[in-house]
């Protein structure tokens, strides 16, 4: 049984280290505990004003808008149709309409936006204050590869994610001014429950990775998710933004990059040469990626039609794959439902074999049950 997250064993990392060279000196970066505590900061020294807007996708966290909505703001969703593309006149539309102080544009589960591939479309209608963000909660993020569009962009990841670091790395065009130590120093209790259950979460996720007891794997999973699930429900409440912990920085500059792209890179193909046939199920439907995303997936995403959805679900975990829904609790979910298939230092192409007999299980299972 796989783990659900990425468990910290050491393959993931390297002796070397991957900070802001000097091909990179005009970027600047700063360490935040969360991808949210990153962004209540940038709203304080932007000095975003009580009910200013914030345009975000309908494939984005509920719970982080419900947060947003908690610190005074106003989200607004743009259109994004089935296969996760922005509706690019909607997004020009609201931007217009509605003079936004914040824009968030996501790489859903890795994949490049085209919206940031053609930025000129819709830059002149961008006010010149407004904060962009680029969501890369789902990749881990290169800083050379980085491009960008205004004084104002800002790039910020989500770790915890994609490899075993707890944090978020916020990189812009000058440099981010620090939170003060009284900041600091109110958030701690704060930070310390981040912390333990990040903690508690790779424990049970080193257990299950480790040992070769099935039943072990299986609880070991669950202890996880329930911890992750708990971390989850932390993160972001905070209503001061909250600094990294103290070695998770150290920790991602020495994340080996090179192989995890290039792994990831081989898996999505394998993934996507296996599950051809999906894309005429009647269960599921395919998200297009361009190869050069393939490096930067999540998960490789499978899409599910919404009446077959929690039928799918229980057949998986009840067959040992633990997957869920993905931002199940945005509007885009409403309609239809995502899981991220396994992908990771941590899989091996057994693994991804396994994972694809599942779901072949599934179709050649319910075929016929789910048509009555």
């Amino acid at each position: 049984m796989l783990p659900i997250q990425p468990p910290l064993i050491p393959t993931y990392f390297t002796n070397r280290s991957s900070q802001l060279s000097s091909q990179t000196k005009k970027i600047s970066g700063s360490f935040f505990l969360s991808w949210e505590d990153a962004l209540w900061h940038l709203l304080k020294i932007h000095k975003i004003k009580k009910n200013a807007v914030v345009l975000v996708p309908e494939f984005f966290c509920g719970d982080v808008t419900d947060n947003m909505n908690s610190h005074g703001l106003q989200h607004i969703h743009y259109n994004v149709d089935k296969y996760l593309q922005p509706n690019e006149s909607d997004f020009i539309n609201k931007l217009q309409k509605n003079n936004p102080a914040v824009v968030v544009i996501f790489h859903s589960i890795g994949i490049t936006n085209p919206l940031l591939k053609n930025s000129k479309e819709w830059l002149e209608f961008l006010p010149k204050k407004t904060i962009l963000i680029e969501d890369c909660v789902h990749k881990v993020v290169d800083p050379q590869a980085i491009k960008f569009a205004t004084k104002n962009h800002y790039v910020i990841d989500s770790l915890r994610k994609v490899v075993p670091v707890q944090g978020s790395w916020v990189y812009s065009v000058h440099p981010i001014p620090k939170i003060p130590m009284k900041t600091n120093l109110l958030t701690a209790w704060y930070r310390l429950q981040v912390f333990f259950w990040w903690v508690l979460m790779e424990l049970f996720l080193n257990i299950a990775y480790y040992t070769k007891s099935k039943v072990i794997q299986k609880y070991g999973n669950i202890c996880a998710e329930f911890a992750m699930k708990k971390g989850y429900d932390v993160i972001g409440d905070q209503q001061l933004p909250a600094c990294g912990i103290p070695g998770m920085a150290w920790m991602s500059n020495r994340l080996n990059i090179v192989k995890i792209y290039d792994l990831k890179r081989k898996q999505a193909q394998l993934y996507k040469n296996i599950l051809q046939k999906t894309k005429k199920s009647k269960y599921f439907f395919y998200i297009p990626i361009s190869e050069p995303d393939f490096s930067q997936l999540r998960g490789f995403p499978l899409g599910l039609e919404l009446q077959y959805a929690e039928f799918f679900l229980r057949f998986v975990r009840e067959n040992g794959l633990l997957l869920r829904f993905e931002l199940n609790d945005s509007p885009w979910s409403k309609k239809q439902k995502i899981v991220y298939l396994p992908m990771g230092l941590h899989v091996r192409s057994d693994d991804i074999q396994w994972v694809c007999e599942v779901l072949n299980k599934f179709q050649s299972t319910f075929s016929t049950n789910l048509d009555k």
